[in-house]
């Protein structure tokens, strides 16, 4: 088995322990970021100093002055780590430049993936990435691939093939459990594994008749991978079968097979019983499982009409009707007669529900065991979905956690005095990369703000940062104000509020097997 490393990286690493030993020297830095609060999640440290960047990494934080060939003046303002987001469904352009307005330096695909793991790095290698991007390996869009015969490439949102493989009677989501299915599948899982993906993805919400068996046996490659797992646990509601069993069923699979698992959006799935899952999660913890949870801030998710938990009865289920749903293309609230047609007519009609209430979400914000997930979804266009780079803000039209998850993040921190900033932080910066660093290596550099980090640095103005974006046709994807420079590598992606068109971002992935 021949592994081919990622050189890159290697390099860089490298780069960045020779950068962490040697002694501070007189000299001239790439970027100076003077008189910010610096603020970093994993020491605690956070005073006003200084900060020089050179070649891509923090080489120095002090108190004196240092010389730049570039000056950015922090003062009034917190420098942080750049904000790492696992739950980062818009990978193209358009979605990259809201989330670096929202201080994100690292938005990975984690909870829906890829099949075309290849395919969607190549992307990136031919499009001016921004940000760095990564990707974990889907068991659903395998399953796709295997049983419905649509090749999901580097991911069925860009491509329509969700919209082929979705429709009523799809193998994936109808078919239950086959003993004979299994080979095919775990060969499409492992494929991916083989292609560097960071992880295997578990989006059960959308096909709850997969069998327990298969699940155990694809969770064995993440093992065989040393990588983790991430879950959208089956049963979203309040009622048997509830998300809670969703999330003991997922527990006991990470336990058995000794894996990491991320639960994303867990009020989501939870509601109602988001403190006992919470409860759950910490428990396990306790018994040292290396799991976490994952929230966002805001009482509306986005879903399809044919999905499985909003088929009839789904009123108990949630605890919602039919007005509670919005369809996402044009802000009309739905009613019963015309859910029923869109079951039959358009069952992949993007929705968004009104199902969390604001005490799961500060539940979730309050818990030590949680992290900031946006579940930030490609915008659609009237051309579709087509994130060009130069589509005007406001046009793409979606959920708005896309755009303002991690400045709301840290409005609501400013505006709670039970949560304080440097906890804030640590939810999108230093415990996710906590999280992966031990299965994917080049996390252990990100995620800290400290000589020998990559320099991937947040600015912003903690008494003035906040959320813009809306549910309003016209303001989903409104950018967020108050975080003037975003830095990535090295390089400034967003200079005074305008984001700028560099191929900072890396690739974050793991070997690849040939």
């Amino acid at each position: 088995m021949q592994v081919v490393k990622n050189t890159t990286f290697l390099a860089a690493l490298a780069l960045s322990v020779t950068c962490a030993d040697l002694p501070a020297l007189a000299q001239s830095f790439d970027i100076v970021i003077e008189n910010g609060r610096v603020m970093d999640p994993d020491t605690g440290f956070d005073q006003i100093a200084n900060v020089g960047i050179n070649n891509g990494f923090i080489t120095e934080i002090s108190t004196e002055a240092l010389e730049g060939a570039r000056v950015i003046d922090a003062t009034g303002h917190v420098v942080a780590p750049g904000f790492i987001d696992y739950h980062s469904h818009g990978q193209e352009p358009y979605a990259f430049r809201l989330y670096a307005r929202d201080g994100v330096t690292t938005p990975l695909d984690l909870e829906l993936g890829a099949h075309g793991v290849d395919d969607f790095y190549a992307y990136w290698e031919n499009e001016t990435a921004i940000l760095n991007y990564g990707t974990s390996a889907s068991h659903a869009f395998s399953r796709i691939a295997v049983l419905d015969g649509v090749d999901p490439g580097r991911s069925p949102i860009y491509n329509g093939a969700l919209g082929a493989a979705m429709q009523d009677g799809a193998l994936f989501k109808t078919k239950v459990y086959d003993p004979m299915d299994e080979p095919l599948i775990l060969e499409a899982v492992e494929n991916g594994l083989k292609r560097g993906a960071i992880g295997i993805s578990y989006p059960l919400g959308y096909y709850t008749v997969v069998g327990s068996p298969e699940v155990m046996a694809v969770t064995g490659l993440a093992k065989k991978y040393d990588v983790p797992i991430t879950v959208h646990v089956r049963y979203l509601s309040q009622i048997p079968p509830s998300g809670y069993l969703g999330l003991e069923e997922m527990l006991t699979v990470a336990r058995t097979q000794d894996v990491p698992m991320l639960m994303h959006h867990v009020p989501s799935n939870c509601l109602g019983l988001t403190g006992k899952c919470l409860d759950l999660i910490e428990a396990a913890q306790a018994q040292g499982q290396n799991v976490i949870g994952e929230f966002y801030p805001y009482q509306y998710a986005g879903t399809y009409v044919d999905a499985d938990y909003n088929r009839p009865g789904y009123q108990d289920r949630l605890g919602v009707t039919a007005s509670d749903y919005v369809v996402t293309e044009t802000g009309q609230s739905l009613t019963d007669e015309e859910f029923d047609r869109l079951r039959t007519e358009a069952p992949t009609t993007g929705l968004l529900m009104y199902t969390m209430k604001q005490e799961y979400i500060d539940e979730a914000f309050s818990r030590p065991t949680t992290i900031v997930g946006s579940d930030a979804m490609p915008y659609l266009f009237e051309d579709g979905y087509t994130g060009d780079w130069d589509k005007p803000y406001g046009a793409g039209n979606g959920h708005a956690r896309g755009a303002g998850t991690h400045a709301r993040i840290l409005r609501m921190a400013r505006e709670n005095d039970g949560i304080s900033l440097m906890t804030a932080l640590s939810k999108m910066t230093y415990q996710p990369a906590v999280f992966l660093e031990d299965h994917v290596p080049q996390m252990k550099i990100r995620g800290r703000l400290q000589e020998g980090s990559a320099a991937d640095i947040t600015i912003f103005d903690p008494e003035t940062v906040t959320d813009n974006a809306t549910a309003k046709i016209g303001e989903n994807s409104l950018p967020s104000t108050g975080i003037p420079f975003v830095i990535v590598n090295g390089q400034v992606v967003v200079d005074n509020s305008v984001v700028q068109r560099v191929d900072a971002g890396v690739a974050i992935r793991n070997p690849v097997v040939q």
